[in-house]
């Protein structure tokens, strides 16, 4: 499994994103191939929300997780 690659801000954002086009989608009358395609892409965003790990930025080499923290506590302990 990859490590977390998604901050905190990014989760939230990810998250409701997935919520909107999800509620948004299954409000349609009939689901059409347009209507799948944003409801797997919401799927997509929900499941990155709540795992906070987005393979397309780990294939990218891209993380948004703040390192201060790990940083600050590595000086600390000599």
């Amino acid at each position: 499994m990859i490590e977390r690659n998604i901050g905190n801000a990014e989760r939230i954002t990810r998250f409701l994103l997935g919520l909107v086009f999800g509620g948004w989608a299954l409000s349609q009358p009939a689901l059409n191939g347009g209507e799948w395609v944003v409801v797997a892409v919401s799927i997509g965003l929900l499941l990155n929300g709540i795992f906070s790990r987005c393979y397309l930025w780990y294939l990218l080499d891209v993380s948004t997780v703040d390192k201060r923290g790990a940083v600050a506590s590595e000086r600390a302990c000599p």
